[in-house]
């Protein structure tokens, strides 16, 4: 019959550890099974807004993300095409900062380790097999470490799994509103950047450009580009020396790291889907990337993994404490909140990851809430504590459209096909949040699955790792 547990979790990273944590001090009996074994590099943006900070601090592994020596970040310098601001972060009275970058071999660690100190059954290098059922309702997993199967027997099955998730193919999870990725994302980290701009997270889109950076934990910087659409292909073979023209094209980038060296390979992703999957089923759940994955631009994957299992965790023991029937309504009603809660970002996330430049009333918007000294409010969405369609409602980006038609220097054709466009695109969005457009690709019934072939890719690209980078340039 195998292991018995409350919960099984598949994924042992930033939604499946903390999870576990949670579900765990509440008094359920938890197995946590990873592929890998940790340190273990993975694809990530690495950042970290403050609702992602304030929750490590409650998670209580503060002084271990301290021990790495990771810099919380106070000001933000911003530039969207001509609008261009440095700022404090507003922050709350907690906050230990309002940004951080921290390498996930590291991170992905300390909260592992903190599942197992609360008392998780943590089983590393671990893969899962198939997913076991029971008239209808999945009833746990068949694991392999070492050549060895086992069973892990339980009323609930965790996807935390990311974005090629065995379990939400398994289960057949259905993906909906899928918006295809436009632009191609590298990063890596430097040493030896100037410690001036130590404070500092930088953010700059303009033309068809995209460069953001931050010091990271170790005295390293994390520097992140997304080329050109002209520039993919020359990025595939020239990867560093591409990236490198980037960061000096971008004035703050390349102040920071005029002296630097980098100091990790670059590690890329292109030719992705955004989308939401069904959040769960009979006797499963998906948490994180494996129920919902949004454009890398704005930087929020590790974030709203940490919003998402601190409330799944209440929803679930609720749902345990009854029936069957109790847990899948509790599921479903978390499923909803989960829908509602991060379609804005979802939408905010495609718009800076757009093709092209971005459209011109966006800036305009951002230059009137400076004006009425409310832009707190749009830093506000980095962290969550604003939502998207508050800061840009479609009457303001009307309205700008309207201001920039009445100035002489607006070139009127092009602006009303760009203003025509983005308002058609947002009241599509907003009538898809409540009439979902499910993808046909994934309707195989469960559990008759077989694994697929052409999954997005994820690319790996090595280069020297220790290569000077020249001072600042005039690049645009």
């Amino acid at each position: 019959m195998g292991e018995r547990f409350d919960v099984v979790i598949v994924g042992a990273r930033c939604a499946g550890s903390p999870l576990a944590v949670l579900l765990a001090r509440a008094g359920l009996k938890v197995a946590l099974v990873e592929q890998a074994r940790f340190p273990r590099e993975t694809l990530s943006s690495h950042l970290m807004e403050a609702d992602a900070l304030t929750f490590l601090m409650r998670l209580g592994v503060g002084d271990p993300v301290r021990a790495t020596g990771v810099r919380f970040l106070t000001r933000a310098d911003v530039r969207l095409e001509g609008f261009e601001v440095l700022a404090p972060f507003p922050l709350r009275f907690d906050d230990p900062g309002g940004a951080a970058f921290l390498r996930r071999n590291l991170l992905d660690g300390i909260l592992a380790d903190a599942a197992a100190d609360a008392g998780a059954d943590l089983r590393m290098n671990t893969k899962v097999v198939d997913v076991l059922w029971d008239r209808g309702r999945v009833s746990g997993v068949r694991v392999r470490h070492g050549g060895v199967e086992a069973d892990l027997r339980a009323p609930l099955l965790v996807g935390a799994d990311g974005r090629r998730s065995t379990v939400a193919y398994m289960c057949a999870s259905r993906k909906y509103n899928v918006e295809p990725g436009r632009r191609s994302y590298y990063f890596t980290f430097f040493e030896g950047a100037d410690p001036e701009y130590s404070d500092r997270f930088v953010f700059h889109r303009w033309g068809d450009r995209m460069v953001w950076g931050g010091p990271a934990d170790g005295g390293l910087y994390l520097l992140g580009v997304s080329p050109e659409g002209h520039e993919r292909e020359y990025f595939r073979t020239e990867t560093e020396r591409g990236l490198l023209a980037h960061l000096r094209g971008c004035e703050p980038t390349a102040r920071a790291l005029a002296g630097a060296r980098v100091a990790t390979r670059i590690v890329g992703i292109r030719n992705f889907d955004g989308y939401f999957r069904q959040a769960s089923g009979p006797g499963w759940v998906l948490a994180g990337d494996a129920g919902h994955f949004k454009d890398p631009a704005l930087g929020r994957g590790i974030g709203d993994a940490f919003l998402q299992v601190e409330a799944l965790a209440p929803a679930i023991a609720r749902g345990l404490g009854g029936t069957s029937a109790d847990l899948d309504t509790a599921l479903r009603r978390w499923g909803r909140w989960r829908d509602a809660h991060f379609e804005g970002h979802y939408w905010l996330a495609a718009n800076l990851g757009c093709a092209g430049a971005i459209p011109p009333m966006i800036p305009q918007t951002l230059r009137r809430l400076q004006d009425a000294g409310e832009l707190d409010r749009f830093f506000d969405l980095f962290s969550r504590r604003a939502d998207y369609g508050d800061v840009f409602p479609l009457r303001d980006l009307g309205t700008a459209t309207l201001r920039l038609l009445a100035s002489p220097r607006t070139r009127r054709a092009p602006l009303v096909r760009q203003a025509a466009s983005l308002l058609l695109r947002e009241s599509g969005r907003r009538w898809r949040r409540r009439n979902p457009a499910l993808g046909a690709s994934d309707l195989t019934p469960a559990p008759a699955y077989r694994m697929r072939a052409g999954a997005e890719r994820a690319e790996s690209v090595s280069g020297p790792p220790m290569t000077a980078v020249a001072g600042p340039s005039d690049e645009g």
